[in-house]
């Protein structure tokens, strides 16, 4: 064999080597970031007609439709089935219905810890809608981000990656301080609320990589008139809202309106409150208010366990089947829960639904899918390319700090006390004086690398004072508690007070006090 046939084979055999490494590499990196698997990637699936990107797209959705069996629809149809809800004779991936993003991806941490912003209760303190949609902005680029490292939701139930729709924002109307979501939300005015909605809407959905398909897909929540969530004997499961036409239309539908009309929003969720005796998932509005006047075309999804609130709480229908179809005969097109699942195909067979009311929900959820480019060719397409690096940038944390400072209410300055002179001695009192994850509110992704529920990559307001108090000295206490009626640390925060040029009261509730699932009672 001569020099050159044995230097081309070793050659060859470093290729292999290569070859195999790419190979490994590649897999070792799909199963640390949990690869996101593509739709029309195949040679055995890229020939139907619903993988052209040629055809038009309503072309494309029927062909796909027309593919799928009877049992596969309910999977496709229910929030959070990932991974089980994929069609591998058709090439058709998993998608997870049910990301969160009130003020920030509530994901788990990628290569990267995602964004955390203000409260939404905070945003609506700033009144600057320009900034409520650079933070959609951020958000939906971050959320593009961890979608393609497969970062999980951050809950304790350890949910599959999240998906590209967002269920937020919260745009219910803020007008009693007993209710125990009122952290997420803007405002007690229906306009501002419009205004808010609509401003996070455009910022989440309309990327600026890509004016060919949607960055992400917003959800607003909740519809209607939902504002409660357990008080004496009635809870958010079983409540009936009574609401005149005149209040409806001036308070409780505003938000959504703006937010559709001018937001076009692509997604609702429905609540779990009944409306004029009527549950919400299953109600009419739907159909004749919201896609009917106001020319909605995206989906709707039920809050989780909605569905099934309609036979097991409202008493509305007997059983699961009736309450599969009434809520997808009025326009509830994903079931967050298992009643679809579990009582769909039944409900079909009982002459309960139609084929045709299946497949339209399949058409609405389905073209989503295609509108943010899972079914395109990803070579030219930027937002399946958005780097690790795009997940809290010095950029985001800049508007993360304007958007803190501009949430700040200053009520009154008297003899001018503030700005605290540096060098002083200044005491921190007060519950939160030494807090970090209790002041981030609720609908939070993780915060630090370490673990879900870690927030020592955080400074408290103790730590921050201390640090800006230069040549100075700053203490602290916590006083009393957020609960309770404990009178045993007053005689320190008392004498800490006394000894200190200036004090600074660390005061506020959390989650202990009032959270989702628990209003507070004074």
């Amino acid at each position: 064999m001569c020099i050159r046939d044995r230097y081309q084979r070793r050659v060859r055999g470093v290729e292999m080597v290569m070859k195999a490494l790419a190979l490994a590499l590649i897999v070792l990196v799909s199963l640390v970031y949990g690869e996101i698997p593509r739709a029309c990637s195949t040679s055995d699936t890229d020939k139907f007609p619903f993988c052209n990107p040629n055809l038009d797209l309503d072309s494309r959705l029927k062909d796909l439709i027309s593919r799928i069996s009877d049992a596969d629809k309910p999977k496709l149809l229910t929030a959070r089935s990932s991974p089980n809800n994929n069609i591998p004779s058709l090439g058709v991936p998993e998608y997870d219905w049910g990301a969160n993003c009130v003020h920030g991806v509530q994901s788990r941490c990628g290569t990267r810890c995602p964004t955390s912003f203000p409260n939404p209760n905070a945003l609506g303190a700033t009144w600057n809608m320009s900034l409520v949609y650079d933070m959609g902005q951020v958000i939906g680029i971050e959320l593009r981000a961890l979608w393609l490292e497969g970062a999980g939701e951050n809950r304790p139930d350890n949910l599959p990656h999240v998906g590209l729709d967002c269920w937020s924002p919260n745009i219910n109307i803020n007008r009693d301080p007993r209710w125990g979501r009122n952290v997420e939300v803007a405002t007690e005015d229906p306009y501002i609320g419009g205004l808010y909605g609509s401003a996070y809407t455009r910022g989440l959905q309309e990327g600026k990589l890509d004016k060919r398909f949607l960055q992400a897909v917003v959800t607003l929540k909740h519809w209607a008139a939902y504002s409660l969530e357990n008080y004496g004997n009635v809870t958010r499961h079983n409540f009936n809202a009574i609401v005149n036409a005149y209040d409806l239309a001036n308070t409780y539908f505003p938000a959504f309106k703006t937010s559709v009309i001018d937001g076009n929003a692509k997604g609702i969720m429905c609540s779990y409150n009944a409306l004029n005796g009527i549950p919400t998932c299953a109600s009419q509005f739907l159909n004749t208010t919201l896609r009917g006047d106001w020319k909605f075309d995206g989906y709707v999804t039920s809050d989780s366990g909605a569905v099934a609130d309609i036979y097991t709480q409202h008493k509305y229908v007997p059983d699961a089947e009736r309450a599969a179809a009434v809520a997808l005969k009025g326009g509830t097109d994903i079931n967050s829960g298992g009643v679809y699942e579990s009582a769909l195909l039944k409900s079909l067979a009982d002459g309960y639904v139609s084929e045709s009311d299946i497949n339209l929900a399949l058409y609405r959820t389905f073209k989503l899918r295609f509108q943010l480019g899972l079914f395109d060719p990803i070579d030219d397409q930027p937002y399946w390319h958005v780097p690790p690096t795009a997940v809290n940038t010095p950029e985001s944390q800049a508007l993360n700090l304007l958007a803190t400072r501009q949430s700040m209410v200053l009520l009154k300055n008297d003899k001018n006390t503030l700005p605290f002179p540096k060098g002083k001695k200044v005491a921190v009192v007060g519950p939160h004086f030494n807090a970090t994850g209790v002041l981030l509110g609720n609908y939070l992704g993780q915060v630090c690398p370490k673990s879900p529920g870690d927030t020592s990559c955080m400074t408290s307001m103790l730590e921050a004072i201390s640090a800006a108090n230069a040549n100075g000295v700053v203490i602290g206490a916590e006083g009393c508690s957020v609960t309770g009626s404990s009178t045993n640390g007053f005689a320190e925060a008392i004498a800490l007070a006394k000894a200190a040029d200036y004090v600074i009261l660390a005061l506020g509730l959390d989650g202990a006090v009032e959270s989702e699932g628990k209003d507070r009672y004074s």
